[in-house]
């Protein structure tokens, strides 16, 4: 027994050397073969192949279902006989002008009907816009009626208006001397006694002040008298009689009327300067016969 080996260890290393030693070489099929069987095995696999086709045929079989589509198309287009450049040129051509024949005709069909959809649309759209223009139409037409009608209104009211102001007339710049005074005996003292023909004939209906009024600027007083007449010999005589003072007396105007004879103020004191004698009354500039007097193309 040798020291530091386990037992029987170096025998069984001999014995399986051996018994590798004597295994004999394994041979995979077909090699290391004598040639003579070789040639032998070659001629007995060609005529079993010859003799029996079943077999062959099963074989192929079994390789076509073995391939995909693709593959199976490839490799019979690779065994068909090959067609020249132009023919295969020619098939593509016409196939492809088939194409554009059938979607020429499909966007021909599909324009058609769109169009005429667009047609139908375009067709409503105008009746509904004459529609609105003939509508518009009328509108315009009533506002112009009602533009007409709104300014007739407005000169009638005016016109009223005026009436109503006719033997009316307004006391200028006379200051008062008590908030609570009467403003009828005021203008009786100061005014009427200036006025000795009619004096005690003119008859007040009624007296007021107009607004508040400001320091140096006291409020209007107006003036109603009892007849038309009366107004008029106050207004032919308020030159004379109330030349030196400080108070003068007007004609009673509505807003519109008041308005319009500031409007052309400047040119009727340039025409009275000049020798044309105008006077302002019924809203308008008159000559002396009474005649409306027209400044420019808008009066």
């Amino acid at each position: 027994m040798v020291k530091g080996r386990p037992l029987g260890s170096k025998n069984k290393s001999k014995l399986d050397t051996t018994q590798t030693r004597r295994r004999p070489p394994t041979r995979s099929h077909g090699t290391d073969l004598d040639p003579r069987d070789s040639g032998r095995a070659t001629h007995s696999r060609e005529g079993d192949s010859l003799e029996s086709p079943s077999g062959a045929s099963s074989t192929s079989t079994q390789l076509v279902a073995g391939l995909s589509d693709s593959e199976l198309d490839l490799r019979m287009a690779s065994n068909a006989e090959p067609a020249s450049w132009r023919d295969a040129f020619d098939a593509f051509k016409t196939s492809l002008c088939k194409e554009l024949e059938k979607g020429l005709e499909t966007l021909e069909k599909d324009l058609g009907a769109a169009i005429e959809q667009l047609d139908v649309r375009v067709s409503s759209v105008e009746t509904k816009q004459e529609e609105h223009s003939n509508g518009l139409r009328r509108a315009a037409a009533e506002i112009n009626i009602f533009r007409s009608e709104v300014a007739f209104c407005r000169e009638e009211v005016n016109r009223l208006e005026r009436q109503s102001r006719r033997c009316n007339f307004r006391v200028v710049g006379l200051a008062g001397k008590s908030p609570e005074e009467d403003c009828a005996s005021l203008v009786r003292s100061q005014i009427l006694s200036k006025f000795p023909s009619i004096t005690n004939t003119v008859e007040i209906e009624k007296c007021y002040r107009e607004g508040r009024g400001q320091p140096n600027k006291p409020a209007h007083i107006v003036v109603r008298v009892a007849s038309h007449e009366h107004k008029m010999e106050t207004m032919k005589q308020r030159r004379n009689a109330l030349k030196d003072c400080p108070f003068f007396i007007v004609d009673d105007l509505t807003k519109r009327d008041l308005a319009q004879k500031r409007r052309w103020a400047s040119q009727a004191k340039s025409l009275w300067d000049s020798g044309v004698k105008l006077r302002f009354y019924s809203g308008r500039w008159r000559g002396s016969l009474g005649e409306i007097y027209y400044f420019g193309p808008n009066p």
